[in-house]
Parts: structure tokens; C-alpha cells; sequence
């Protein structure tokens, strides 16, 4: 019995000739960034514009690093599958969504103030269900897991820091 983790089709749509969607990866990160800004007294247009910016740079640090150390410690599922780490990593990325959703409610239904933490809680999750889709696709070992888990608590923290000093 095959165990199917991930949303329907994943990031891989019939029809795209076997392109990767990654922009709702994106728009993730930028809503994200766009949203950090009005836990703050005073909403400024460059602080929103900085945040975004450095949420779509982690998005892109994000994505790309998971892919290349995918690929660089899986050469056998390299050479079957060029595309299984961006898929595995696509994929994986989409639980980003329900987070990011809550995190939106959050700051602009309830008045909370934790944006971060829901973003620091989406990163990991995504990545390690990401580490979880390379498993699925044949992938043997720890490195697996460990390896975007310790990706995201590195750009996780990153991007704390960077909207703590935020203008």
C-alpha cells in the first residue's frame, strides 16, 4: 500500500510538460513578508517593500538550496529522475499554504501579533515534508530528513533577524 503525502497531483500539473510549479512557493514567501510590516506601529511602503524582497530572497535560497543538496546526495535518483528534487521540493513546499493562510487571518482578523512564528513553523514543515516527497520517490537514509530540516532552521532564523532590523 503506497502512502500518498502531498497535495493531489503535487507540484507537477498534467498538461505542463512536466514543468514544476513553483510559484505558490512564492507568493507564500511574499505574503509573508508583505504581512511582517503591519505587526509594527507604523506601516512604511519601504518596509513593506524590503520585507517582500527579503522573503522572496529566502524563497529563492530556500527552493534552490534544498534542490542542489537533493541532488548532490541522492546521484542515484539523479540519474533516473533530473526533475526529482524540484518536484520533491514543489511538492513539499505547498504545506506552506495552510500557514501562511492562518498567519494572514491571524495578524489581520484576530490582531495577533505572530507572523514570524507562523512563518518560521511553515518553513520547517515545508521543507521537511519536502525531505518526506524525496523518501517517497526512493531516496534511502536520514540526510533526507536532516538535511532541510537544518536548511530551514538556518534561513528560518535568517529571516528573523533580517525583519528585526527592518526600517
Amino acid at each position: 500500500m503506497e502512502m500518498r503525502l502531498g497535495y493531489k497531483d503535487g507540484a507537477v500539473k498534467s498538461g505542463t510538460g512536466g514543468r514544476v510549479r513553483l510559484w505558490p512557493v512564492y507568493l507564500c514567501f511574499i505574503i509573508l513578508g508583505a504581512t511582517v510590516p503591519f505587526a509594527k506601529p507604523e506601516v512604511k511602503a519601504t518596509t513593506v517593500l524590503v520585507s517582500m524582497l527579503a522573503a522572496a530572497l529566502i524563497a529563492a535560497l530556500a527552493i534552490n538550496l534544498l534542490v542542489m543538496l537533493f541532488n548532490a546526495s541522492n546521484r542515484a535518483l539523479l540519474e533516473e529522475d533530473s526533475q526529482f528534487a524540484r518536484e520533491a521540493v514543489g511538492t513539499g513546499m505547498l504545506f506552506m499554504i495552510p500557514f501562511t493562510v492562518l498567519a494572514v487571518l491571524a495578524q489581520f482578523v484576530l490582531g495577533w501579533n505572530g507572523i514570524m512564528p507562523f512563518a518560521s513553523a511553515a518553513i520547517m514543515t515545508a521543507a521537511a515534508t519536502a525531505g518526506t516527497e524525496v523518501v517517497k520517490k526512493g531516496a534511502q537514509g536520514m540526510k533526507n530528513v536532516m538535511i532541510p530540516t537544518l536548511v530551514a532552521l538556518v534561513l528560518s532564523t535568517a529571516w528573523m533577524l533580517l525583519v528585526g532590523i527592518l526600517p
